[in-house]
This record gives structure tokens, sequence and C-alpha cells, in this order.
């Protein structure tokens, strides 16, 4: 793997949901905490044996819990009740029918009443179909990954996504996604890779919603010195799992020669990472409030941890592709206007230095 896939597999890592925060207890979460425990240690013979090992399990318990929920809502007395869960629980808690109470609110507390349409019946048809265990398969494909396994790598990343609806966190679902994405542009497959990063953010409403994009990235080709800071004055958006999606999907149009979309790209991007460190500063500092780019990379460069997560995710970068793109699509002012706040204020050494070279080249 190349050692910048390396870094977005790390940056990915930084937004994900761990796999293993359920909070229930089951032999098979317990043996693929072992595996992933190995994993991170390099011990991948034995990662790989604990994760087919808690495949295993996860396929038992899941017909061990069909066969007791099937049973105990199988008497009259049960089906009459209906099949809205409050009901059932209602008559399985007096037949003292414990063990299949468990299953069911479990399962309400993982994913929820509204993803079975409240209905047992829906849970029991689920739990038929339960007989995989996507995280064991992802975990598996993560060691095929590193042992430079690529298409067996793939083959369980897209088992473990076409599972996704069993996952225990449904978030772990985005960290599938990007795997796939990064083995299709380790071979080259840029239209894979474009494929799976539009499945990523498809769940950014921001990403989806044109008529904000126009108002945007048409704010840019106003080309005014003073949009720099209107544009962060007036757009939030804050996607848990978008952001490098929207930077390689960026770089993947700029090398296509697709200046608009990747200036479409980097805006999002921007405004993005623009949102979250806000958030994070206005909860450290309850009177700033933002008034200009310039002051608000000053602002940052107070909180350690702010810095931290910002280099680790690029943002910094993200900034600078923005005036980069600007300039490539024609909006000259634009540009220098943002070369001109990072030369002088951004928090990063390097692309301080970086833009006030731009500038002096006159790009």
């Amino acid at each position: 793997m190349t050692k910048k896939c390396l870094l977005s597999f790390c940056f990915l890592l930084s937004f994900c949901t761990s796999v293993f925060c359920v909070s229930y207890s089951e032999k098979s979460w317990r043996i693929l905490e072992q595996a992933q425990v190995c994993f991170d240690s390099g011990n991948y013979g034995d990662a790989f044996k604990f994760a087919r090992e808690a495949f295993v399990s996860r396929k038992n318990e899941a017909e061990n819990e069909f066969n007791v929920l099937d049973k105990a809502i199988s008497p009259a007395q049960v089906r009459r009740a209906g099949d809205e869960f409050s009901a059932v629980l209602k008559v399985l808690k007096e037949r003292e029918q414990k063990e299949a109470v468990d299953i069911i609110e479990k399962y309400l507390k993982l994913y929820g009443n509204s993803y079975y349409k409240n209905s047992i019946h829906n849970m029991l048809d689920w739990l038929k179909e339960r007989n995989v265990y996507p995280e064991a398969d992802y975990l598996t494909g993560k060691i095929y990954q590193v042992e430079g396994e690529y298409a067996q790598a793939l083959s369980f990343y897209e088992r473990a996504y076409s599972e996704k609806d069993y996952l225990d966190v449904s978030d772990v679902q985005y960290e599938i996604l990007y795997s796939i994405g990064f083995i299709a542009k380790i071979n080259s497959d840029f239209e894979k890779f474009e494929k799976t990063l539009l499945l990523i953010l498809n769940s950014d409403e921001f990403f989806k919603n044109e008529l904000l994009k126009k108002s945007i990235t048409k704010a840019i080709s106003g080309d005014k010195k003073e949009n720099v800071d209107r544009i962060f004055l007036l757009y939030r958006a804050d996607s848990k799992y978008s952001l490098m999606a929207l930077s390689e999907l960026g770089d993947l149009y700029e090398n296509r020669k697709e200046s608009k979309k990747a200036l479409e790209c980097s805006v999002l991007a921007a405004v993005e990472s623009f949102t979250h460190i806000l958030t994070a500063i206005e909860q450290r500092n309850s009177q700033f409030k933002y008034t200009s780019l310039e002051k608000f990379f000053e602002e940052c460069k107070k909180y350690e941890e702010i810095l931290v997560w910002a280099q680790k995710n690029d943002v910094w970068n993200v900034f600078y592709q923005l005036a980069k793109r600007a300039g490539a699509n024609g909006n000259i002012i634009f540009a220098q206007a943002m070369y001109s706040v990072m030369a002088d204020s951004v928090p990063d050494s390097y692309y301080r230095s970086l833009s006030a070279s731009q500038l002096n080249s006159g790009f």
C-alpha cells in the first residue's frame, strides 16, 4: 500500500466508530475482540484464526436466538397480543420468557424500533438471515490487505459491505467503503474508486444539496476578495465521514482536468473542515464569533488538540487546495485572497510558506 493510502486509512480511523464499542456480551464479539488485539499487535495468523472462529460463533448465536424467539412467540396467548413490540414484550414478561425478552430488547437498543417497523415478525425474519458477521469479514479483509493479497481483501470487504444491515455498529459501513475504495485506487480502477467515494457521500446531505452547491460555487466565481470571509460566514456543514471522500474525489477530478468538479469538492471539504473546527472552538471559548478567516486561523493556534486533529486530517491542505483550484478555475482574485490569508495566518508553517510562494509567483 502506498504511503498516501496508509495516511488516508489513518484519517478514516479518526472518523469511524470502533467496531468493538458494543455494550452487550456475546461469545462471538469476545472472540473478534481477541482477533483485533492480535491484528493490532501484528500477529496476523492468530487474528485470522480468531476472526473465522468469531464468524462461526456468530452464526451459531443467530440460529439459537432465532429458535428461542420463534418458540417464545408461537403460543396462542402471545399471538393474540399482535405484532407490535410493546404488546408482545408485555406478554412475554408475564410468561417469564426472559431469554426472548433479552433478545428483543438487545436488538431494539442496537437498531431501534423503526428499523423493524415495530414488528416482532420483521425482527424474527431478520434474525433468520443473521448468519453472517460483517465485522469478522472486514477484519479478515484487513489481514489480507496488510499481507498484500488485495484481491482476497477486496472480496471480504465487498462481502462485509453486502452484509451491512447486520453490522453491530452501522457506521462501520463507511470504514468498509473506504477500504474498498482504496483497494480500487491501488489497482488503478478509478471508476470503481469514484463510485465508492460517491457511495460514502450519498449520506452527506450537504453534498447532495445541488442548490446549496451552486450557491457556494457561485460565490467563488463572483471572484471578489471579500467572498473568502463571506463563504465561511454563510455556510455550515459537518458530516462525520465525508471529508476524506471529498478530498480524494477532488484529486480524482483534478487529475481528469475537470476543474469545476474539483473546485466544488474543495469548497465543500473546506466548509466541512471549518464547521468541525469552529464547533470545537466555540465549545472551548463561548465568546468567540467568526468574523474572518484570518481571525479563525489565529484562534485555531490556541488549541493543541485542534491543531493535532487538523494535522491528522490534512485540513490545511484542504484550504490550500481550495485556493489552488479557484485559481485554476479562473477565479484569480478569490485565489489571491485565500493565499494571502494563509500566508499570514494559517497555523502550519509549510502551508504558510507554500501560499506565500504562490503569491510571489503570481500563479
